[in-house]
Protein backbone atom coordinates (compact mmCIF):
# COMPACT_ATOMS: atom_id res chain seq x y z
CA UNK A 1 0.00 0.00 0.00
CA UNK A 2 1.86 3.42 -1.17
CA UNK A 3 0.63 6.36 0.84
CA UNK A 4 1.23 10.16 0.43
CA UNK A 5 -0.43 13.01 2.28
CA UNK A 6 0.09 16.58 2.21
CA UNK A 7 -1.41 19.84 4.56
CA UNK A 8 -2.39 23.57 3.74
CA UNK A 9 -3.03 26.42 5.79
CA UNK A 10 -5.83 27.49 4.02
CA UNK A 11 -8.87 30.46 4.90
CA UNK A 12 -12.59 29.67 3.58
CA UNK A 13 -11.59 31.91 0.31
CA UNK A 14 -8.52 30.03 -0.10
CA UNK A 15 -10.00 26.66 -0.50
CA UNK A 16 -12.73 28.05 -2.34
CA UNK A 17 -10.35 29.22 -4.92
CA UNK A 18 -8.72 25.45 -4.53
CA UNK A 19 -11.76 23.33 -5.08
CA UNK A 20 -13.41 25.84 -7.61
CA UNK A 21 -10.19 25.22 -9.76
CA UNK A 22 -9.80 21.37 -8.76
CA UNK A 23 -13.24 20.36 -9.78
CA UNK A 24 -12.98 22.70 -12.82
CA UNK A 25 -10.62 19.73 -13.62
CA UNK A 26 -11.70 16.91 -12.34
CA UNK A 27 -15.36 15.65 -12.14
CA UNK A 28 -15.48 14.52 -8.23
CA UNK A 29 -18.04 13.85 -5.74
CA UNK A 30 -17.68 13.80 -2.01
CA UNK A 31 -18.95 11.77 0.89
CA UNK A 32 -18.47 12.01 4.36
CA UNK A 33 -16.76 9.60 6.46
CA UNK A 34 -19.43 8.89 8.70
CA UNK A 35 -23.74 9.27 8.43
CA UNK A 36 -26.54 9.17 10.86
CA UNK A 37 -29.47 9.17 8.00
CA UNK A 38 -27.53 6.60 5.05
CA UNK A 39 -25.96 7.41 2.21
CA UNK A 40 -24.93 11.08 1.39
CA UNK A 41 -23.13 12.32 -1.68
CA UNK A 42 -21.81 15.97 -2.28
CA UNK A 43 -21.27 17.15 -5.59
CA UNK A 44 -19.35 20.64 -5.09
CA UNK A 45 -17.02 21.32 -1.48
CA UNK A 46 -19.08 24.41 -2.02
CA UNK A 47 -22.15 23.06 -0.46
CA UNK A 48 -20.33 21.96 2.85
CA UNK A 49 -21.67 24.31 5.64
CA UNK A 50 -18.57 24.11 7.74
CA UNK A 51 -15.84 24.63 5.00
CA UNK A 52 -12.98 26.33 6.13
CA UNK A 53 -14.29 26.14 9.97
CA UNK A 54 -13.12 24.14 12.21
CA UNK A 55 -15.40 22.87 15.34
CA UNK A 56 -12.89 20.98 17.63
CA UNK A 57 -9.83 23.07 17.96
CA UNK A 58 -7.95 19.90 16.15
CA UNK A 59 -5.80 19.15 13.21
CA UNK A 60 -9.05 16.23 12.51
CA UNK A 61 -11.22 18.46 10.74
CA UNK A 62 -14.18 17.26 8.86
CA UNK A 63 -13.85 14.23 7.10
CA UNK A 64 -14.80 13.46 3.83
CA UNK A 65 -13.51 10.82 1.19
CA UNK A 66 -13.34 12.37 -2.17
CA UNK A 67 -14.32 9.81 -5.57
CA UNK A 68 -14.52 10.53 -9.14
CA UNK A 69 -17.59 10.51 -10.71
CA UNK A 70 -17.47 7.57 -12.24
CA UNK A 71 -16.30 5.25 -9.32
CA UNK A 72 -18.89 4.22 -6.81
CA UNK A 73 -18.61 4.24 -3.07
CA UNK A 74 -19.41 1.71 -0.58
CA UNK A 75 -21.02 2.50 2.12
CA UNK A 76 -21.20 -0.07 5.43
CA UNK A 77 -23.62 0.03 8.02
CA UNK A 78 -22.79 -0.87 11.30
CA UNK A 79 -24.46 -0.83 15.17
CA UNK A 80 -23.16 0.77 17.89
CA UNK A 81 -24.46 1.62 21.57
CA UNK A 82 -25.95 5.17 22.23
CA UNK A 83 -27.27 4.94 25.58
CA UNK A 84 -28.30 2.25 26.66
CA UNK A 85 -30.29 1.41 22.99
CA UNK A 86 -28.29 0.65 19.85
CA UNK A 87 -27.90 2.92 16.96
CA UNK A 88 -27.43 2.37 13.48
CA UNK A 89 -24.54 4.30 11.80
CA UNK A 90 -22.75 4.32 8.22
CA UNK A 91 -19.41 4.51 7.34
CA UNK A 92 -17.73 4.90 3.83
CA UNK A 93 -13.92 3.86 5.56
CA UNK A 94 -13.56 0.51 4.78
CA UNK A 95 -11.43 -2.05 2.19
CA UNK A 96 -13.55 -1.56 -0.76
CA UNK A 97 -13.11 2.23 -0.80
CA UNK A 98 -9.68 2.40 -2.54
CA UNK A 99 -10.97 5.19 -5.73
CA UNK A 100 -9.93 7.59 -3.42
CA UNK A 101 -8.57 10.52 -1.82
CA UNK A 102 -8.96 11.68 2.16
CA UNK A 103 -9.71 14.81 2.99
CA UNK A 104 -9.67 16.60 6.55
CA UNK A 105 -10.79 19.83 6.07
CA UNK A 106 -9.21 22.48 8.48
CA UNK A 107 -9.74 26.03 8.58
CA UNK A 108 -10.44 29.00 11.38
CA UNK A 109 -11.34 28.10 15.22
CA UNK A 110 -12.47 30.45 17.80
CA UNK A 111 -11.85 33.12 15.48
CA UNK A 112 -7.99 33.88 15.13
CA UNK A 113 -6.67 29.35 15.62
CA UNK A 114 -5.99 28.50 12.17
CA UNK A 115 -5.74 24.34 11.46
CA UNK A 116 -4.36 22.63 8.03
CA UNK A 117 -6.21 20.99 5.35
CA UNK A 118 -5.03 17.75 5.09
CA UNK A 119 -5.38 15.34 2.10
CA UNK A 120 -3.89 11.75 1.82
CA UNK A 121 -4.13 8.32 0.00
CA UNK A 122 -3.49 5.27 1.63
CA UNK A 123 -3.65 3.59 -2.13
CA UNK A 124 -1.59 5.49 -4.34
CA UNK A 125 -0.77 3.17 -6.63
CA UNK A 126 -4.59 3.35 -7.16
CA UNK A 127 -4.68 5.23 -10.79
CA UNK A 128 -8.20 7.14 -9.48
CA UNK A 129 -6.64 8.25 -6.46
CA UNK A 130 -3.41 9.00 -8.31
CA UNK A 131 -5.16 11.13 -10.37
CA UNK A 132 -7.10 12.70 -7.71
CA UNK A 133 -3.84 13.28 -4.81
CA UNK A 134 -1.54 14.55 -8.05
CA UNK A 135 -4.15 16.79 -9.11
CA UNK A 136 -5.65 18.58 -6.26
CA UNK A 137 -1.64 19.15 -4.99
CA UNK A 138 -0.54 20.33 -8.06
CA UNK A 139 -3.75 23.08 -8.08
CA UNK A 140 -2.87 23.67 -3.88
CA UNK A 141 1.42 23.97 -4.86
CA UNK A 142 0.52 26.46 -7.91
CA UNK A 143 -1.64 28.66 -5.69
CA UNK A 144 -0.08 28.70 -2.38
CA UNK A 145 2.47 31.48 -1.76
CA UNK A 146 4.78 29.74 0.49
CA UNK A 147 5.80 25.89 1.42
CA UNK A 148 7.28 25.99 5.65
CA UNK A 149 8.55 22.84 7.01
CA UNK A 150 6.11 20.80 4.44
CA UNK A 151 2.90 23.07 4.68
CA UNK A 152 1.52 25.24 2.06
CA UNK A 153 0.51 28.08 3.50
CA UNK A 154 -2.12 30.04 0.79
CA UNK A 155 -2.63 33.77 0.04
CA UNK A 156 -5.63 34.70 2.21
CA UNK A 157 -3.47 32.75 5.23
CA UNK A 158 -0.20 34.20 4.09
CA UNK A 159 -1.69 37.57 4.26
CA UNK A 160 -3.24 37.37 7.95
CA UNK A 161 -0.18 35.47 9.55
CA UNK A 162 0.02 38.28 12.00
CA UNK A 163 -3.57 37.79 13.41
CA UNK A 164 -3.52 33.41 13.43
CA UNK A 165 -1.93 30.94 15.18
CA UNK A 166 -0.73 28.33 12.86
CA UNK A 167 -2.20 25.18 14.95
CA UNK A 168 -0.21 22.02 13.75
CA UNK A 169 -1.80 19.68 16.49
CA UNK A 170 -4.81 20.72 18.63
CA UNK A 171 -5.73 23.93 20.27
CA UNK A 172 -4.17 22.86 23.83
CA UNK A 173 -0.61 21.93 22.56
CA UNK A 174 1.78 24.52 23.69
CA UNK A 175 2.49 27.72 21.30
CA UNK A 176 5.93 26.45 20.37
CA UNK A 177 4.47 23.72 18.37
CA UNK A 178 2.64 26.19 16.31
CA UNK A 179 3.99 26.97 12.89
CA UNK A 180 5.38 29.81 12.45
CA UNK A 181 4.88 31.92 9.20
CA UNK A 182 6.89 34.85 8.56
Amino acid sequence: MAKRGFRTFATKEDLQSIFIQFESAINVYYVPTYSDTGVVEIDSIMKIESLGVNRWGSHIGDQFLVFPKDKKCIWREYQYKNGADLATRYTTLCDENVERIDLHLGGIYDSNNLFPTTISTMHYENESSKILFDKIKKVIRSYSVQTIRGYFICPSAYEKRAEYRFCTIEIKTPKEYDLTVQ
